[in-house]
């Protein structure tokens, strides 16, 4: 049974929508506005340890 022209074309506005949206996120995550954002979320590991105490260190 072959998919009528309806169906076909719901496939490809899916998926062109979805191509679209990939390549919104990617251009959203690169920007340099972002940059600041995502180097100060790497960091939040590392600071963390900046706020505990010696004897909180030795118990983790």
């Amino acid at each position: 049974m072959e998919p009528s022209s309806t169906e076909i074309f719901w496939q490809i506005a899916w998926t062109v929508f979805a191509f679209v949206f990939f390549v919104g996120v990617v251009f959203w995550a690169w920007s340099g506005k972002r940059k600041s954002n995502f180097d100060e979320a790497a960091r939040m590991a590392l600071d963390d340890d900046k706020d505990l105490t010696d004897k909180q260190r030795r118990d983790v």
